[in-house]
This record gives structure tokens, sequence and C-alpha cells, in this order.
């Protein structure tokens, strides 16, 4: 008998416990189960892929992104081709119709992979258990690459004609640099002139802001040893004589202009006036001549004179 009351009905504790630990990883299998969909009613679809790339058993099957099924089986066919089995849970097959459509996809951009089954029309008959699904292909990683690559291989190309004109020694953008770097060497030494220029300038400013000075004393000074009121009563006597100026300046004005005018009048009568004296000193002369020959004056005729002058043009 046992005598320590501690092992006293051990195997009822022992069979209750056992009892509950089962009852216990039942009931997590039956919530795993109904999570799973494993105990709802299934029925089989079948799919065609040229490659079975992407494609695992136990992989989910979604419809508008809920999970409705798993892929089952894959196997190969005669055509070499990869027949892919999925079983989708019988309460979904109403969306699933004749003009549905199957796909591989990811969630997200590098998410797990999963088969996406695409909602059919209504008015199209159910998919039934066994029957076929058409197979949207879509592109893999590589070929997306592959498509990738031939967009950007033409950039790489102008990426790479660029870089070489860029290092292209004899290229228009080093001889540009060449040119700017001369350009600025130049430029230093013109800013180094005309920091002297300037230094120069400043020091002649310099001397003639001196000399200004000076100037500006000395006429100050001047100025100042003016005898202001001397020079107010000069000023007072300019303008009468001015006015005496003035006059006298427009009586010679007058009289030039009448000496001009008188000469314009005299100038034609000069001709005639030396005509008619000529012709009267050659009356004088003959006259003389007469009486010197006359026997009143008893004289006897005298050579005849040579004439002293000569008759001249009206216009010399």
């Amino acid at each position: 008998m046992e005598q320590d009351p501690r092992f006293r009905h051990l195997e009822r504790k022992i069979g209750l416990f056992v009892l509950v630990a089962l009852a216990g990883i039942a009931l997590v299998v039956i919530l795993l189960g109904l999570q799973k969909d494993m105990f709802s009613v299934k029925y089989t679809l079948h799919f065609t892929v040229d490659r079975g790339t992407g494609f695992a058993k136990g992989m989910p099957v979604k419809l508008s992104g809920f999970r409705i099924g798993r892929v089952t089986e894959l196997t190969l066919n005669d055509q070499a081709m990869v027949d892919v089995t999925i079983e989708v849970a019988r309460k979904y097959h109403k969306w699933i119709r004749s003009d549905s459509t199957v796909k591989l996809a990811k969630e997200g951009l590098v998410g797990d992979s999963i088969v996406e089954v695409a909602v059919g029309s209504l008015d199209k008959p159910e998919i039934k258990d066994g029957d076929s699904l058409t197979y949207e292909k879509t592109k893999g990683l590589d070929e997306m690459a592959d498509e990738i690559a031939e967009k950007v291989k033409p950039m790489l190309i102008e990426v790479k004609e660029i870089i070489s004109y860029v290092n292209n020694p004899d290229g228009d953008l080093k001889k540009t640099v060449k040119n700017l770097e001369a350009l600025t060497r130049n430029l230093e030494k013109t800013r180094s002139s005309a920091d002297t220029l300037l230094l120069g300038a400043n020091h002649n400013l310099e001397g003639i802001a001196q000399k200004t000075t000076s100037l500006l004393d000395s006429t100050s000074r001047k100025i100042d040893g003016l005898d202001l009121v001397k020079l107010n009563a000069t000023l007072e006597r300019l303008p009468p004589l001015l006015e005496k100026t003035d006059a006298a300046m427009a009586n010679i004005t007058k009289i030039t202009d009448d000496t001009r005018t008188l000469s314009r009048q005299a100038f034609p009568l000069i001709p005639g006036l030396l005509s008619r004296s000529e012709e009267l000193v050659l009356s004088t002369d003959r006259l003389m001549n007469t009486l010197n020959s006359s026997w009143l004056l008893g004289g006897q005729t005298p050579p005849p004179l040579e004439r002293t002058l000569k008759a001249g043009d009206s216009h010399d």
C-alpha cells in the first residue's frame, strides 16, 4: 500500500494531463486546418506552362489577392511542357468561369511567387472539377532584365560616347578648358597690370589733389587781397563804356556801309573821267604848240612835240 499521500491517484492525474495535451493538439490542428481550408470541400483545376520556373508545390493560389487554394502537383508531359495542378476551395467556384485566366505573379516587387486566378465573367459557365484554365504568360525576371538591358543599352552607348568626347584631348571641351585656363592666367596678369596702373593713378591723383589745393589756396589768397571797393567801382564804370563802344561800333559800321555805297556809285564814272582828262591834256598841248608857232609871238615854227600821253582804253 502506498503510504505517501503525494502518490495517491497518480494514474488519474497522468491520464488527465495526457487528455488535456491531446485536446490542445487537436484544437491546434483544427484551427490550422480551418485557416488552411483543409476541411473545406475542394476541386482541382489544371493549366499547362512552357517552363516550370517559378512554380513549386504548396505555393498559394489567390483570387483578387485572397488565398483560395494551393499548387498540388507539377508534372512534365510528352510535349516537354509542365502540367500544373491546383486545388481550389469549392466555395470560390462561382468566380472562376470559362474565360478566367491564370498567371504567375509576385506579391510586391520582391515578394513570394503566387498563382493568380483572374475573375471570370458572370455570364460565362463555371469551371468544373478537372477542367483546364488558360495560362497567361508573364515575363520573368530574366526576360524583364533583358528587356531593360535592351532599353538601357543605347543610353549606355551614348554615355560612353559622351565620356569619350569629354576625355578626348583634342576635343572641343578640352580645348575650351585649356582656353579658359589661358584666359584665367591672362586675367590674372591683366589684374596685376590694372592694380599697378591704379596705384600709379592713385599717386598721380594725390599729386594733382595737392597741386589743386595749393592753387585754390593761392587763388583764395589773391581773392582775399583784392580791393573790392575798386573792383566794384571799375565794374560800375563798365556799362557806360560798353554803351559808348557799341555806339562807336555802330557809327563805324555805318561809315563803312556809306563808303562802300559811294565806291559802288563812283566806280563806273572813273573810266569816263580819265578819258576826258586825257582829251583835255591833248587839246592843251595842241593849243600851246599853236601859240608857240604863231607870228604874233615872233617865234619860229618849232618842231612838233612828241606825244607824251598815250590814248588809253576807258577800261584801263
